[in-house]
């Protein structure tokens, strides 16, 4: 565990990018605002406006455009009096170059074309801790088990010679491709092209992909799909077999926090009495393996127990983890866009509570959500002729969303939305992500109340 919780506690500055606490990882939210409030923990923010959570933890806000983080975090680094910073930015580059400095990053950076190599130069100068801040449950534990296409089990990279040997051995064969494996964009653009004969999804939300029609309309492309899940989605709708797995509550597992800090949890309701019920479903784990079998691939994985087996007999990569310097994983930064009067860039990011699928059918939970708004500056709500209340539309080629305007600090021609909240569901309706241009401009439609004061 490279950075820790108590790392939070005894930091004296904290830099957050691409990331809000308050809604992204309440926990980390509390532990900073307990800090803040006892010993004066400083906190800046390299984001599009001062958010609420900002406000509370009593942050400066080192206001940015989308797709201008790596540029912000190169300054940052240069620190001196001709980085072009302000005067928050010197303060918060010379609060990072203090013993125990955390920059803390978020899963929005990873959609900015050379921020995280920019964010691990700004560490490596400073001598401040990094860590990445998911915002969903499973995602360092996917990453641990070696779910992206440039790892292997145990956050093991695929290039390391060494560390494919220690995974032959493990599963008993006598070598690995040193080649990476497909993500989920080469998955979909094979599919689309008829190059996939089978493919499984399991528990993937379309609406949470980048662009939910292209994945779809792969997924019609496929002979067979097979769907693993517990709840009717978009994916079973196209799915040839779908097996019903059990949800969290009615099978054991591992969660791994954004420390690398293992949770485990066992059954909280007796799975053989639900299934005597007639309603109890397989764990993902062994519908999966049981179809391994069906093909003769033994993967020997019946049970959690037996993965569990598996994964410390193998351990946590000891050696070198991925070189952000290393060529192959460097992403450039983006060209900044340019939008004229009546266009703007766009910002967003997931509210805590949404219209998430895991919080469907939750009417009383959903009753407390904030207010869905679409967010302008001053000057660039005087520019399209609106004022606090108004109807504003952000549209594409794709669709439009009409929201009630609320003015806030944002820079000039930039808009934010909402990514997935009642009446603003940017990917399904706008087919976009933060840092793309978008057409702004009075509507005279009217919005539902429902949408409106959600």
């Amino acid at each position: 565990m490279a950075t820790t919780y108590a790392d939070l506690d005894r930091a004296p500055s904290v830099l957050l990018v691409g990331f809000e606490p308050e809604e992204e990882s309440p926990i980390v939210f509390l532990r900073l605002r307990k800090n803040v409030l006892a010993r004066g923990l400083a906190v800046s923010a390299i984001a599009p406006f001062t958010t609420r959570g900002l406000e509370k933890l009593k942050g400066s806000l080192l206001r940015a455009a989308p797709v201008t983080e790596p540029a912000f975090l190169a300054a940052l680094a240069d620190g001196g009096p001709d980085s072009g910073l302000d005067a928050a930015g010197l303060a918060a580059a010379a609060d990072l170059r203090k013993p125990g400095a955390v920059i803390l990053v978020g899963e929005r950076l990873a959609g900015v074309p050379g921020a995280l190599t920019a964010a691990v130069n700004l560490a490596r100068v400073t001598g401040a801790k990094l860590a990445w801040i998911p915002r969903r449950a499973g995602e360092r534990g996917a990453l641990e088990a070696g779910a992206l296409p440039s790892l292997l089990p145990g956050g093991r990279p695929i290039t390391d010679s060494e560390a494919r040997e220690e995974v032959a051995a493990q599963w008993g064969v006598s070598t690995l491709p040193a080649g990476f494996g497909r993500g989920t964009s080469d998955i979909v653009d094979a599919a689309a092209l008829g190059g996939i004969a089978g493919l499984v999804v399991a528990g993937v939300d379309p609406y949470d992909l980048p662009d939910p029609d292209a994945f779809l309309q792969a997924l019609d492309r496929v002979p067979c799909v097979v769907s693993l899940e517990f709840r009717h989605t978009a994916v079973t709708e196209r799915a040839h077999v779908v097996f019903p797995v059990a949800p969290v509550a009615e099978k054991s597992g591992t969660f791994v926090d954004w420390e690398g800090r293992e949770r485990s949890f066992e059954t909280a309701l007796d799975a053989d009495a639900v299934q005597a019920a007639g309603f109890g479903e397989m764990p993902d784990l062994r519908v999966l393996d049981r179809i391994a079998d069906a093909m003769d691939v033994h993967l020997g994985l019946p049970n959690v127990g037996a993965a569990r087996h598996e994964l410390a007999r193998l351990g946590p990569w000891s050696s070198v983890r991925a070189d952000a310097r290393d060529k192959t994983l460097r992403g450039n930064p983006a060209d900044l866009p340019k939008p004229r009067a009546g266009e703007a860039v766009l910002a967003t990011w997931h509210l805590l509570l949404d219209e998430g699928s895991l919080q469907a059918h939750e009417p009383f939970l959903a009753g407390t959500r904030k207010p869905t708004a679409v967010l302008l500056s001053k000057e660039t709500a005087a520019e399209i002729e609106v004022a606090e209340g108004d109807l504003v539309s952000v549209s594409t080629e794709h669709g439009s969303i009409t929201l009630p305007l609320r003015i806030a600090d944002l820079a000039g021609r930039v808009v934010w939305l909402p990514t997935n909240s009642k009446g603003s569901q940017v990917r399904r309706t706008l087919r976009a992500e933060a840092g793309s241009r978008v057409f702004i401009a009075r509507s005279e439609s009217e919005v539902s109340e429902v949408e409106a004061t959600a």
